[in-house]
């Protein structure tokens, strides 16, 4: 009789802790990444600093300001009296700075291409802010995940203490094996403190990225088990080229000193002060005017503008081979996350489809063994806490292949989960 007891309050106990019942907030990853987007500060700021780009392309566009001035010639000696100066001899004066040869335009095609220079690095750390966020919720979900797996052993592991202090007291089971299922109890016990007072850090983490109050509450964060990701490598390296912040900065670098190249050879070329001269003024009708044009003499040439065209031909053989070396680099990047998601689909496949259910059946052979008056009872013990671990491990590799895909996508330059599986 005591027996059947036993066994009917270890499967209770089984299915008790199987079923464990949580808070119903739940949040997912999605609204975050967009909440990020809207009020991180981080990207706010590359945003403002973008827009500032933008405001400077009309302003290097334009010319100059003219320079209006007013000349008042053979002013009697020893007297201020601008009125007996001749009519001739009061002038009004209108200047121009012209830039000729297409100084302006490039000018102008810079600052364009600085402003994209601005968008890439924009993008760059919405994209940085955004695997942040991420990752920072996967952590969350993996607290969480492992607090539930540990609460559950914990509440499995209390159904059977009373039960074998049970079977203590008649001499069923020695006082060691009573020993380590409390020893056991006491290290969940401790693993489940520890793990909540690490949540609170890993939400204050998430709020701030999120620019939140860093107190402020959330839910439990839900994860797809699917894992199914598969691109082919030559097509990450493909979008990686086209939409990689970091390369398109310097692609764009490359485009700006090739153009700072041109204008620098125009430099050899003079400008053109044009002046318009209006006497008579204030005299009750106009008099004859002038006109004036100058140029100015790039004549210290050897000491200044051939510099300066040295000068962009360095910055252009910089920004070239700066760009193939973060090419280089990205790409070995993107190989190597590719591979850690090929490694942690495996480790997901073979937890998922193999040693779960192996271990779910063990404790459900141990069960019924016991049922028969033929169990172990350790061995029930060690099935329960391998299968924890394995669990622990399961969303532990699918917590790292989550990781590794926004790190992928942060190298990439773009959103890879809902892209056409390739084989």
């Amino acid at each position: 009789m005591f027996k059947k007891t036993s066994i009917l309050f270890l499967v209770s106990a089984l299915f008790f802790t199987q079923n464990i019942a949580y808070p119903s907030d739940v949040f997912t990853l999605d609204p975050l990444i967009k909440e990020a987007r809207n009020n991180n500060p981080d990207i706010l700021a590359a945003k403002k600093r973008w827009e500032a780009a933008l405001a400077r392309i009309p302003l290097s566009k334009s010319l100059d300001d003219p320079t209006l001035g007013f000349t008042f010639e053979r002013i009697p000696r020893g007297t201020l009296k601008l009125n007996k100066t001749m009519p001739d001899d009061r002038m009004l004066t209108l200047s121009q700075f012209l830039p000729l040869f297409g100084k302006l335009s490039l000018k102008g095609k810079i600052a364009v291409i600085e402003s994209q220079m601005f968008a890439a690095e924009y993008k760059a750390k919405e994209l940085e802010v955004i695997s942040q966020v991420s990752n920072a919720y996967y952590e969350l979900f993996m607290n969480y995940k492992e607090g539930e797996l540990n609460q559950e052993s914990l509440d499995f592991l209390e159904g059977i203490a009373r039960v074998a202090e049970a079977k203590y007291v008649v001499g069923d089971i020695s006082q060691e094996e009573l020993y380590k299922i409390h020893l056991e109890i006491a290290r969940l016990n401790n693993s489940v403190q520890n793990t909540e007072q690490e949540r609170s850090s890993k939400e204050t983490r998430l709020n701030i990225l999120l620019n939140r109050d860093s107190e402020s509450p959330l839910g439990i964060p839900q994860l797809s088990e699917e894992a199914s990701f598969n691109v082919d490598i030559k097509s990450l390296y493909q979008s990686t080229i086209m939409n990689q912040p970091e390369l398109l900065i310097f692609s764009y670098a490359i485009e700006k000193n090739k153009n700072a190249k041109l204008l620098a050879k125009k430099s050899f070329f003079p400008d053109l002060m044009a002046s318009f001269v209006q006497r008579g003024i204030a005299s009750g009708a106009l008099g004859p005017w002038d006109i004036m044009l100058s140029f100015n003499i790039p004549l210290w040439f050897w000491a200044k503008q051939k510099y300066q065209v040295k000068e962009a031909i360095a910055n252009l053989e910089e920004a070239e081979a700066t760009y193939k070396a973060i090419q280089n680099k990205t790409f070995a990047e993107v190989k190597d996350l590719a591979v850690k998601i090929g490694i942690s689909k495996n480790k997901i496949k073979l937890y998922k489809t193999s040693l779960i259910p192996i271990l779910e059946s063990s404790i459900e052979s141990s069960l019924s063994a016991f049922g028969s008056g033929r169990g172990d009872f350790m061995m029930l013990l060690d099935s329960k806490r391998m299968l924890v671990e394995t669990k622990m491990n399961y969303y532990k590799a699918l917590v790292e292949y989550n990781m590794d895909l926004a790190d992928l996508e942060r190298q990439v330059g773009g959103n890879l989960r809902g892209v056409k599986n390739e084989k």
